[in-house]
């Protein structure tokens, strides 16, 4: 049984009534067939084809005139090519002309169509031009063979006397374009009288063999076959012109027959569409009342459709005073529509909740990556750049116009990375696992790189600034070697201490006895001279292992450096100018006063020195996070890394020639760590240096 709700659905209504309607449409076709099929029984031979045969009759006596127009230029053609050429074209029609007259399978004859005399006419007319054709071509042969043995003559030269060969061109030549038959006999008998006087003389200087006369005689005889085809086509081209005018007359009956025809069937085809329109008009008025049910219907049901596609538009544009869109009428679809369209404003509403919060999350996450501190780059399989941020540029040493850069390119700066790991357009790459390298600047900087792969064969390029990590790291092993070295020279200044306390002491003994000759007395002094060096060598490696006697009391370095102003300049000679930088309110520091003028007497001197051609040596003094920090920069020749790598070092120096004992930093050095502070130095060959000394406050 049929559900009440499925009666008013549209899938129910509107197929109802489309049904309906295509069934009166169908039977209005029924009918309107039914009569069409009556007229066309009545036509019975005729109807369409009389259209067809009255068409066939104008194109068959159009093309029969063509062909008739064509005779007379076959009746005055003299190149017998020309007449094999119109030939063809004249078989060519006659062959269309043929194809047309042609009856199809479903066709029947219309009265008074003269078709089978028309197609006698056309097969006559095209025997007789194919014949045509093939007396033309033979003739042209004939011709052709003729120019030959013309050619033949012209190029040879087998008759000795010249006057006499002349002569017999002359002849062929004439005979050659002769058009009459009389005309080529009398050039064929003047040829023999004047050839048979020189074949039956004996004399050897003017008698000439068959062999010499044999092209001449093929131009004649050439000729004479091409002028006896070329007379037989002026007979078949009269013949044809004579068919083609009773071709022309029989196409002229025919028209008239048809015409004749087709009016006599118009007239009984008129009388049954009259009557097959009555019963189309009541049709048509039983399908308008019906049409016009289901555009009301139609216009009910859409303007529910508007209404519901207007507020999904309005939801979709986020507007959100969207309310429910009302309708009146019971199809089931539509009420279900309504019932979706409030679950799906609900969705809306979630939805864009959930947006605004991904919109704010892209956000953040946009603005973490442009100003995260970390260099971050991605590149796709090929080594083309996806997307990166200011950081990694400026890392790698590019300016900003290197974002489209390939990934091989990009890395240039880093001479640290093989190419051949990294992909390109055609190379794949050799990274498999995660690399990681450090790239040192020539400005000192030192950034560490990291590249692995992706799943999907792309790259990512991550870069970072471990300067100061770099610098402490080297400080740490720094420290650390020199701390050993320094454990270690505390050991032997106290064994040597130890030894020379020995030898002093039995000194001491001997330098009391008597009875020493001067000789002697010499040895013993220069022990002891040599055994004061030594406690004088103990007492040095004491102080540079940070174990040297030293009385730290409160200190304001800006003022002692103040004080030592007069001393250092005269220690830095006459080149060299002194120059200050202290802060004022500086905090009082915990150290040796008289071991810190040392220290800073030691840095200036080796200032000085860095400064052969004079210059200005700063000493600086500020307030750090911790304490103090005391500076001394020069602007000389500079330290190689390697070189500020061992300047702590106990009798590292830079300068052999000059006498250096390579003490004085190792004992800056141990002064500063015995008083609990650090001591670091920076230089670049050719731009100076600068040592810092850290004291806590």
């Amino acid at each position: 049984m049929i559900s009440r709700p499925f009666l008013s659905s549209i899938a129910f209504r509107l197929p109802f009534a489309i049904v309906f309607i295509c069934v009166l449409v169908f039977s209005l076709a029924t009918v309107a067939v039914y009569g069409l099929q009556r007229a066309r029984e009545e036509m019975a031979a005729y109807g369409l084809q009389a259209f067809s045969s009255l068409a066939k009759a104008s194109l068959v006596s159009r093309q029969v005139s063509d062909l008739v127009s064509s005779a007379p230029f076959l009746m005055n053609a003299t190149s017998p090519y020309r007449v094999s050429s119109e030939s063809r074209s004249v078989v060519a029609q006659v062959d269309a002309l043929l194809l047309t007259m042609q009856p199809k399978h479903d066709e029947t004859v219309m009265k008074g169509f003269a078709g089978a005399h028309i197609v006698e006419l056309l097969e006559t007319i095209r025997m007789q031009t194919t014949t045509l054709a093939g007396d033309a071509e033979a003739a042209q042969q004939h011709k052709a063979e003729a120019a030959a043995a013309l050619g033949e003559i012209a190029t040879g030269s087998g008759i000795a006397d010249a006057d006499f060969r002349r002569q017999l061109n002359d002849i062929v030549q004439s005979a050659s374009n002769s058009d009459s038959l009389f005309q080529l006999g009398e050039l064929r008998r003047r040829y023999v009288s004047e050839t048979t006087p020189r074949l039956e003389r004996s004399a050897p200087d003017s008698r000439i063999s068959p062999g010499e006369l044999r092209p001449y005689e093929r131009v004649f005889e050439a000729q004479t076959r091409y002028l006896l085809e070329m007379f037989s086509i002026r007979a078949a081209v009269g013949r044809l012109h004579s068919v083609s005018r009773d071709l022309s007359h029989a196409t002229e009956t025919q028209s008239e027959a048809v015409a004749r025809g087709l009016n006599e069937d118009l007239i009984s085809t008129s009388d049954a569409l009259s009557r097959l329109l009555v019963i189309v008009a009541l049709a048509s008025l039983l399908v308008l009342v019906m049409a016009i049910f289901s555009i009301r219907s139609v216009m009910r049901v859409s303007r529910g459709i508007v209404a519901l596609s207007t507020g999904m538009n309005a939801l979709a544009e986020g507007r959100k005073d969207v309310e429910t869109p009302s309708y009146e009428g019971t199809e089931t679809e539509l009420v279900r529509l309504l019932e979706a369209f409030r679950a799906f404003r609900e969705s809306v509403e979630r939805v864009t909740r959930l947006r605004r919060t991904a919109e704010a999350a892209a956000r953040t996450i946009r603005s973490t990556f442009r100003s995260m501190n970390e260099g971050i780059a991605l590149f796709d399989p090929r080594g083309r750049p996806i997307t990166m941020n200011r950081r990694v540029i400026e890392l790698v040493g590019w300016s900003g116009s290197a974002r489209k850069l390939p990934l091989r390119s990009f890395v240039a700066p880093l001479e640290e990375i093989d190419p051949a790991l990294l992909p390109a357009e055609n190379d794949a790459g050799l990274l498999r696992d995660r690399s990681v390298l450090r790239h040192r600047s020539d400005a000192g900087r030192v950034t560490e790189v990291s590249l692995s792969r992706q799943p999907d064969g792309g790259i990512i390029l991550l870069a970072r600034d471990i300067t100061d990590m770099d610098r402490q790291e080297a400080e740490a092993a720094k420290i650390q070697r020199l701390d050993g070295i320094m454990r270690m020279t505390h050991q032997v200044s106290h064994e040597v201490g130890n030894m020379i306390g020995i030898i002093t002491g039995s000194l001491g003994l001997l330098e009391r006895e008597t009875g020493f000759n001067d000789r002697q007395k010499r040895h013993i002094a220069r022990i002891r001279k040599a055994a004061d060096r030594g406690r004088s060598l103990a007492g040095s490696m004491l102080s540079i292992g940070s174990q040297q006697p030293s009385n730290p009391g409160p200190v304001e370095i800006g003022a002692v450096l103040r004080g030592m102003a007069d001393v250092l300049e005269i220690a830095i000679g006459e080149k060299c100018r002194l120059s200050f930088e202290i802060d004022d309110d500086l905090p009082t520091v915990l150290i040796d006063a008289a071991l810190f003028e040392q220290s800073i007497l030691n840095l200036c001197l080796n200032a000085a020195a860095a400064l052969p051609a004079g210059g200005t040596i700063v000493i600086g003094c500020s307030r750090g996070d911790a304490g103090v920090s005391v500076s001394v920069t020069d602007n000389g020749i500079g330290m190689t890394p390697e070189a500020i790598d061992k300047a702590f070092e106990p009798y590292f120096t830079t300068r052999d020639a000059e006498g250096g004992a390579g003490l004085g930093l190792a004992v800056v050095y141990g002064f500063v760590r015995q008083s609990g502070g650090d001591a670091r130095i920076t230089s670049l060959p050719g731009k100076g240096t600068v040592v810092e000394l850290f004291f806590p406050a």
